[in-house]
């Protein structure tokens, strides 16, 4: 099992725990929230402060510079003010320079159970005398980049809490255009809501007026343009791109992402693989895959050996300064590369 995975499913079980001790108000001394997405980090970290915000959070103690193990220990050390907990907030103390010392670290070890300590951090080394510490005596929350399906889920969730109906069909089409970041998903689900006023069902129309795409599946519009050698709807992305403020140099890099993304899924498809064996090889949403099939199986793998040499030998040139990045860029959306270079 690849270690996404193993933190998904590690996520979805300790979530669970989670929410029914913020319900019951019976806490563990230690918990832990770390991982990349953001989103999930600051809504459990609000969840936190919710439940400890009576008598107006004075039983809250956020920790920001003082650092010292005597002071920490004393606040740690003191009883919550009628309450059965108090609060300490760790945000990005364990790593970097000023961190918490080892002392404090193993003071963790028995510090008292009517003061609850959150940490949050990006990264985390699960070795380390720390982690196991809230290991043994807390719980452990990874918030990591979710999967389709829990995305959906979360999408869905602010269509029916405004009692709006949209398809399975719509909402991966509304997925496709916002990525997995979950700030996008929850301020494009709401820019749908208020498009359809006081309409229900959310249409494909709705989605199209409301959710812009993202500059990467542009690229791909414009590498399936260049695939068809429609040169009007190719440039008509281009400068989407350019209005987007993408400079060529990004635009030539993603164009060149997914041409090798394109080459993996056309020769995995000649293998025989399935789609969900692509998927979980590239770490890649499940319609994201289906659509690189689908524009994969309209190339020869001969076709995207060659876009992928004329995007090297671009890179090549231009590394040694005899053509400009747009030049380079155009020549390569012109079809032109073969002429450049003979």
């Amino acid at each position: 099992m690849d270690v996404k995975r193993e933190e998904r499913e590690a996520f979805a079980k300790a979530q669970k725990t989670l929410l029914e001790e913020l319900k019951s108000g019976e806490f563990h001394p230690l918990y832990l929230l770390y991982g990349e997405e953001r989103y999930l980090l600051s809504y459990y970290k609000k969840l936190f402060l919710k439940a400890f915000s009576e008598n107006e959070g004075i039983n809250i103690t956020q920790i920001e510079e003082n650092l010292e193990t005597k002071n920490l220990i004393e606040t740690a050390e003191t009883l919550p003010f009628f309450a059965p907990y108090r609060l300490m907030l760790f945000d990005g103390k364990i790593g970097g320079k000023k961190k918490l010392s080892d002392d404090f670290v193993q003071y963790l070890k028995t510090s008292p159970r009517t003061t609850v300590m959150l940490f949050l951090e990006e990264k985390v080394d699960k070795r380390s005398s720390f982690y196991k510490t809230v290991k043994d005596r807390g719980l452990i929350l990874p918030c990591t980049v979710q999967d389709a399906d829990f995305l959906e889920r979360f999408a869905f969730q602010f269509f029916k809490k405004e009692k709006k109906q949209i398809t399975r069909p719509l909402l991966q089409k509304l997925l496709e255009r916002t990525g997995n970041n979950m700030y996008r998903i929850e301020a494009e689900c709401q820019k749908v809501i208020s498009f359809l006023g006081e309409e229900i069902e959310v249409t494909e129309e709705s989605i199209e007026l409301s959710v812009k795409k993202l500059p990467e599946d542009k690229i791909f519009d414009l590498i399936e343009a260049l695939g068809r050698g429609n040169r009007e709807t190719l440039f008509r992305y281009y400068g989407d791109l350019l209005q987007l403020e993408e400079s060529p140099t990004k635009i030539r890099s993603m164009i060149k992402n997914n041409v090798t993304k394109l080459l993996i899924v056309r020769e995995m498809l000649t293998e025989g693989k399935a789609e969900r064996d692509i998927a979980q090889a590239l770490s890649m949403e499940p319609w994201r895959v289906r659509r690189f099939c689908s524009e994969a199986r309209s190339y020869t793998l001969e076709a995207l050996e060659d876009l992928m040499h004329a995007l090297l030998r671009l890179e090549e040139e231009i590394r040694q300064g005899k053509i400009a990045e747009q030049l380079a860029l155009e020549v390569l959306l012109c079809g032109e590369e073969k002429d450049y270079f003979s």
